[in-house]
């Protein structure tokens, strides 16, 4: 038998071979599905034809020529309806019910006929090939069927290219050029009918069709049709080549080997076998990887790129450099639209937008995803990198931001989403493909770690000018109270100084008051040593209570020690009865509403201290504003402070207000400054009571405390303290 017939013979094993593999793995993996099962179908129309196409080629009788001939082109009837069939179901097209009945009664006409001369005339010989047949006239309607039913597919799949975009695109494209060189080379089998001398020379080829179709219906994320092919090409050279030689080899050798053993002749095939079976998966993997180096040289240089990357984040301590390198590299090394990476921001609760890199002169900020958004929910489920296109609709419309996205790359650290980046398409087109995917796996889990890093090193600088802040503020407090007892020892000889002549001049008066009366320079400048002793017994007052203010911040050894949950209702009733006490009221105008739990958290002695500095804030206002108020004015004038509590799942809300004089514009801004008051001069104000107030709801309660005043008419507190989780 000449080399040339023997190779188009493999060539039938190998489609075989390769169809009944495909076909068999499609129908058993994904029955259910109906476009894998309708592709197995057409699979196994392959595979039939194909296998009496290796006996018709491998006999040298005449009458089993013809009936392996007429035999395999039963399978040819059948493949342009249920190639159609499968296209239709494919494009989820409209159902054509009649018109693929209509397709498959042809195929059943035309099979029922293949033994008659109405489709082959009679059989002579061609160029290598010993028997072949002359078409009749129902072969002529076949040929006709066939080509009008592949190019209407085409037709479809092409109309469907151009108004689908994405990985269904993509999908589409690799089914199309699957099926252009599968119906491309079987076409060259029709030659020969028509005596015209081309060889089926391209027939070992309709193996690769049959591989890519089943890829792209198999695959949603789909690689490189390059890799496809090239991998496609190294099964064929392997998998059915190498034991497509053996069962040749059996073949061809039973003749010889039979007589010599026997029943055990196919010891010999079956060794041989066994050998190539062993070999094929070294020389697929030898060959696909020479291949795919060509090929892909440029997508490896990138992804090489991308780890070494990865493995110097983790160097990297500044976020916002972090940042900045992993956009960069990105883009720069995979040649991308844009890269954009949003990072935890721990503080406020959301995922910010770090830095982003566009090709175009567009800036984007202020983009954030709160921890609850359904697409951080989303990722938190996925933990692995996402293709836009696969996430569903309602997904895409949550993510609502003016960029166009085609995937994105979460970092975890164990179940914490520390951050994600988004990746725009590639500059050349192309998709990205599984080897990509697979070198973001590991990008994102180096970044997850550097970005980790990044929060601890600010963490550990935090903590350490915490540190210093508490030790140098516990070296001030130590200071400050060997300052204070010494300046203390002073005011007390002060005072001690000033009462001993307040007492004196008083006695002296008593003593002598006729004397005093009579002479009038006496009695002034008694009067003016009096204000004088006054005056010092005043300020002594006043320096006593800056010091004491300042000792209350200074003594940091403990802050954190009594915080727990307490009654706010007493903290108020303590603070109103010591300011009924100062002001000497029987009454305090305050009108209190709390929540349905007056319970909050904190230090009990620091909030009361608090409460007590803004409701004494509030009556000396009211004081104030009736002093300035005409007589008619003050009758009509009523004293009312308002202290209500809101209670919040993560937040305590207080709010005070007060009738009082207020604060005018200018000032509003100085009120937590040190040694600032607005109190008259002959006021106790020491301007230190709302700094340190100031102080214990940031820095001690980590809440927030601000202000609204309006002058003449009243100011309003409002203290935010967190609610321990």
């Amino acid at each position: 038998m000449p080399f040339t017939l023997e190779f188009y013979a493999i060539s039938g094993l190998v489609n075989f071979l390769m169809s009944t593999f495909l076909g068999s793995f499609l129908f058993c993996k994904s029955f259910k599905l109906e476009i894998n099962r309708i592709f197995s179908y057409v699979c196994f129309s392959v595979a039939f034809w194909s296998f009496f196409y290796f006996l018709w080629l491998s006999t040298s009788e005449r009458y089993l020529a013809e009936f392996y001939l007429r035999t395999c082109m039963v399978g040819v009837f059948f493949m342009p309806s249920l190639f159609i069939h499968f296209v239709i179901t494919f494009l989820k097209e409209k159902k054509h019910l009649r018109f693929l009945f209509l397709n498959y009664l042809l195929s059943i006409v035309f099979m029922l006929n293949v033994y008659s001369v109405l489709y082959i005339k009679r059989f002579s010989e061609f160029l290598v090939f010993p028997y072949w047949p002359l078409p009749g006239v129902l072969f002529h309607l076949a040929i006709v069927h066939f080509a009008a039913i592949i190019c209407y597919s085409f037709y479809l799949m092409w109309g469907n290219l151009k108004k689908t975009t994405g990985i269904f695109k993509v999908q589409i494209l690799y089914v199309f050029i699957g099926t252009s060189i599968g119906y491309i080379c079987g076409s060259t089998n029709y030659f020969s009918w028509y005596r015209i001398p081309i060889p089926p020379f391209l027939n070992i080829f309709i193996s690769l069709y049959v591989f890519i179709v089943a890829y792209a219906i198999i695959k949603y994320r789909l690689m490189d049709i390059r890799v496809v092919i090239s991998r496609a090409v190294a099964f064929i050279i392997s998998y059915p080549f190498f034991l497509g030689v053996a069962f040749f080899f059996a073949y061809r050798m039973y003749p010889v080997l039979y007589p010599l053993l026997d029943m055990h002749w196919w010891l010999i095939p079956g060794f041989l076998l066994m050998f190539m079976s062993g070999t094929a998966p070294f020389a697929y993997g030898q060959v696909r990887r020479k291949m795919e180096e060509r090929l892909l040289a440029e997508q490896k240089r990138y992804q090489k790129l991308l780890l070494q990357a990865a493995r110097g984040m983790v160097r990297e301590h500044d976020l916002n450099r972090l940042s900045k390198f992993i956009v960069y590299i990105v883009k720069r090394a995979v040649r991308i639209r844009f890269a954009a990476i949003f990072i935890d921001d721990r503080n406020e609760e959301v995922y910010k937008l770090k830095m982003i890199r566009h090709s175009g002169p567009l800036e984007y900020k202020n983009i954030t995803f709160l921890y609850e958004h359904p697409f951080i929910d989303y990722l938190r489920k996925s933990k692995k990198p996402i293709f836009y296109e696969e996430m569903p609709v309602y997904m895409q419309n949550c993510l609502n931001i003016p960029l166009d996205i085609s995937l994105v790359v979460p970092s975890f650290i164990e179940n914490n989403l520390v951050g994600f980046v988004f990746l725009g398409e590639k500059l050349n087109s192309e998709h990205y493909t599984e080897d990509d995917l697979d070198v973001f796996k590991i990008l994102s889990y180096q970044a997850a770690l550097a970005i980790e890093n990044c929060f601890s090193m600010m963490e550990f600088k935090k903590a350490q000018e915490r540190l210093f802040n508490a030790e140098k503020l516990a070296s001030i407090g130590g200071m400050a109270d060997g300052v204070a007892h010494q300046i203390k020892n002073r005011l007390n000889q002060f005072s001690l100084a000033s009462g001993e002549l307040k007492y004196e001049i008083k006695d002296f008066i008593n003593k002598h008051s006729d004397f005093v009366t009579q002479n009038a320079d006496l009695k002034g400048t008694l009067d003016y040593l009096d204000k004088i002793a006054e005056s010092l017994i005043t300020n002594v007052k006043r320096t006593d209570g800056i010091i004491r203010g300042i000792l209350q911040f200074a003594r940091v050894e403990e802050k954190e020690t009594f915080f727990g949950y307490f009654s706010l209702k007493e903290s108020i009733d303590l603070a109103v009865e010591l300011l009924k006490i100062k002001h000497e009221l029987s009454k305090i105008p305050i009108n209190i509403d709390l929540d349905s739990s007056d319970v909050i958290y904190g230090v009990k002695a620091q909030i009361t201290e608090v409460v007590y500095n803004i409701l004494d804030n509030a009556v000396e206002a009211i004081q104030e504003k009736k002093d300035i108020l005409k007589k008619e004015e003050k009758e009509g004038f009523v004293p009312a402070i308002e202290f209500e509590l809101i209670q919040n799942p993560t937040i305590s809300l207080i709010n005070i207000s007060d009738n009082g004089v207020g604060i005018n514009k200018n000032d509003e801004h100085k009120v937590f400054a040190p040694f600032f008051t607005t109190k008259s001069s002959y006021k106790s104000g020491t301007g230190i009571g709302m700094y340190v107030v100031k102080r214990m709801i940031e820095e001690n309660h980590k809440g927030s405390i601000r202000l609204t005043s309006i002058y003449r008419a009243g100011t309003k507190f409002f203290i935010e303290l967190p609610r321990r989780k």
